[in-house]
């Protein structure tokens, strides 16, 4: 049964890259209030990065955020 309950603390430590009123968010896992609102907005972006990010990316460390930023943000 433990290992049950650390299964699931450890689901909800992910992290988000999406939208929030037009611009790139992040949020962390299962929130819908941004943990923060970067200054691009989406429309800005190529369809398909929109299409990504309305989705949702889920983010698993700093290094893969910090790539996508770079992308997004440039």
């Amino acid at each position: 049964m433990r290992y049950k309950n650390r299964l699931s603390a450890l689901l909800l430590l992910y992290l988000v890259l999406g939208t929030w009123k037009g611009y790139i968010a992040l949020f962390e896992g299962g929130k819908t209030e941004p943990k923060q609102i970067y200054p691009t907005q989406i429309a800005s972006l190529p369809e398909t990065d929109q299409a990504s990010l309305e989705k949702g990316i889920i983010v698993r460390n700093d290094r893969d955020l910090e790539a996508l930023l770079d992308d997004y943000l440039s």
